[in-house]
């Protein structure tokens, strides 16, 4: 069996696990970015529809049809309400209003053909419409689950993070100056444990016989390939 000394190092160094792997889940938190990415992309395809474009453009000549019906009839209260006698005056108005409603007819008919080729596109836009809710409400879970996680991260951390101060004050001065090294080049983690197959649990080493012996004579032996502090307990080596 480890040390008393190796002891009481693992269990500061099972706090220092929780706590990278507390950082490494909040750093890895899913947001929904690629619900984001989807849902983005689906607007645009919404948006580049024939449908939404076929709507579009039959709004604008709806407005267009608006503004000609309303110059045609100021037109026309003009000509035939006794306010233009001048046969040239008349002429020009005359002409005006032709070429109005010609506009109008024109506007009427591209309207029609708008509107009998709607309902074949509005299929197409609905599957999009309802993958696109489908997506945001996924999104909206997603959020969610990630503000409680965070949350709950957050507290954890706290926890943790409190309880390492009284744990290290117990160590081997000598020893945790060591493993505070260690653990600053090595992500957070300066110990790893030695596995059945009498391998370095960090790195997979193989450790060697001259290693394993000097864990059975209590020595604080590193890995030689990954270097962090080996720890050992009964049956194992």
């Amino acid at each position: 069996m480890a040390s008393p000394d190796l002891r009481r190092l693992w269990k500061l160094h099972q706090i220092d696990v929780a706590i990278q792997e507390i950082r490494n889940r909040a750093a890895h938190l899913d947001v929904g970015k690629a619900a984001s990415a989807e849902i983005a992309a689906l607007t645009d395809q919404l948006a580049k529809s024939e449908y939404k474009i076929l709507a579009a453009e039959q709004l604008d000549l709806e407005l267009k049809q608006k503004s000609i019906a309303d110059k045609i009839k100021k037109f026309e209260s003009e000509l035939y309400g006794g306010k233009i006698v001048n046969p040239r005056e008349v002429e020009g108005y005359e002409k005006e209003l032709g070429i109005l409603r010609k506009q109008r007819v024109e506007l009427d008919d591209r309207i029609l053909e708008i509107m009998e080729a709607m309902p074949a596109q509005k299929s197409a836009a609905d599957h999009i419409e309802k993958a696109l809710g489908d997506k945001k409400k996924q999104l909206a879970e997603i959020q969610n689950k990630a503000r409680l996680t965070k949350a709950q991260l957050e507290a954890d951390f706290k926890t943790k993070t409190a309880q390492r101060p009284e744990v290290a004050k117990d160590q081997n001065p000598t020893i945790l100056a060591k493993y505070e090294a260690i653990r600053k080049n090595h992500h957070g983690i300066g110990m790893a444990e030695v596995v059945k197959k009498k391998q370095c649990g960090a790195c997979g080493t193989m450790l060697p016989v001259r290693t394993l012996q000097a864990c059975l004579d209590d020595k604080t032996v590193t890995c030689e390939t990954c270097h962090r502090i080996l720890y050992f307990t009964e049956g194992v080596i």
